[in-house]
C-alpha cells in the first residue's frame, strides 16, 4: 500500500513504529486519514515564528547542532520521539515540521497523531538547506566532551544544567550541577544567568538536545550540549556525587 504525504508516496514498511510508546492512542487515526502537509516557505516560517509559532527539527542531532533554524526546538526521531513532543510541545500545539526527508516527515507525522498531535501547520520547504538559500542565517549548536566539561568546570567557567530525572540524579550526578529535569521546561525554564556558559547534559545526550533548543529559543545564546551525557561521564571515571536533588530556583 501506498500512501501521499507532502505531495511525495512512500510505502506502507514506514508503518512499523506504530507501536511505538505506551502513549500511543487507541483509535488514532492511520496515515491514509491524515491531512496533506502544506510547504511553509522560509519567509513565512520566520514570520510565523516571530509571532510564537513552533517549529519542530526531527532531524538527528548532529545534523541540529550544526545548523537549524533559530527558535526551533529540536525533538530527534531517534530517540523518544512522541513522548518528549507531547510532554515539551502539549497535546494542543500546532507544530511546523522541519525534516530532510519525506521519510522524516511521514514518520514524525504519524508519531505524532499517535499521542494526539494530528493538526500540523506544515512543513519547511526544502528543510534547513531551503532555509539557508533563502539567504536566512542558520543557528549552531556547539558541543564538548565530557573531558573539556570537567576541565572549565574546574576553573568554574561555566554553569552546568543537569536535565535527568530526579532519580537518577540521586544515583549519581556532577558536583556543582543544577538540576532541572527536561518534563519541567513545559511551565518554567531554570532560573540560570543568560550572560555566562550554560553546559547541558542528561544520561546520553538525547535529552539534552531538546533542553538546549528550548534555552535557545528562550534567549540563551551561550548554550553548548555536552555529548554523550553522564553515561560518558562515568565512563571516564569522571568524579560524582550522590546526594539529595537541588533544583533551580
Amino acid at each position: 500500500m501506498r500512501f501521499l504525504v507532502a505531495g511525495l508516496t512512500f510505502t506502507a514498511s514506514l508503518l512499523g513504529f506504530l507501536s511505538y510508546g505506551h502513549l500511543y492512542r487507541q483509535g488514532a487515526a492511520s496515515l491514509s486519514e491524515l491531512p496533506e502537509l502544506a510547504p511553509i516557505s522560509p519567509k513565512e516560517l520566520k514570520s510565523r515564528l516571530g509571532q510564537g509559532g513552533i517549529a519542530l527539527d526531527v532531524r538527528y542531532g548532529v545534523d541540529f547542532a550544526t545548523a537549524h533554524v533559530p527558535g526551533s526546538i529540536h525533538i530527534a526521531l531517534s530517540g523518544q520521539f512522541a513522548t518528549w513532543a507531547g510532554t515539551v510541545l502539549g497535546l494542543a500545539s500546532h507544530p511546523i515540521l522541519i525534516a530532510d526527508t519525506p521519510e522524516q516527515m511521514a514518520e514524525a507525522q504519524i508519531r505524532l497523531a499517535r499521542v494526539g498531535i494530528e493538526s500540523l501547520e506544515g512543513y519547511l520547504s526544502g528543510g534547513v538547506a531551503g532555509w539557508k538559500q533563502a539567504g536566512l542565517p542558520a543557528a549552531q549548536l556547539p558541543q564538548m566532551t565530557v573531558q573539556e566539561l570537567d576541565e572549565r568546570a574546574q576553573k568554574q567557567q561555566l554553569q552546568i544544567l543537569d536535565v535527568r530525572r530526579e532519580p537518577e540524579w540521586q544515583a549519581g550526578h556532577i558536583s556543582g550541577a543544577l538540576l532541572w529535569p527536561l518534563d519541567k521546561f513545559k511551565t518554567s525554564l531554570p532560573g540560570l544567568k543568560k550572560d555566562q556558559a550554560v553546559a547541558v547534559h542528561c544520561k546520553s545526550g538525547y535529552r539534552s538536545m531538546i533542553a538546549c533548543s528550548l534555552l535557545q529559543r528562550a534567549g540563551f545564546e551561550n548554550v553548548v550540549n555536552v555529548s554523550g551525557g553522564f553515561d560518558a561521564w562515568q565512563q571516564e571515571k569522571l568524579p560524582s556525587v550522590t546526594e539529595s536533588a537541588v533544583e533551580v530556583k
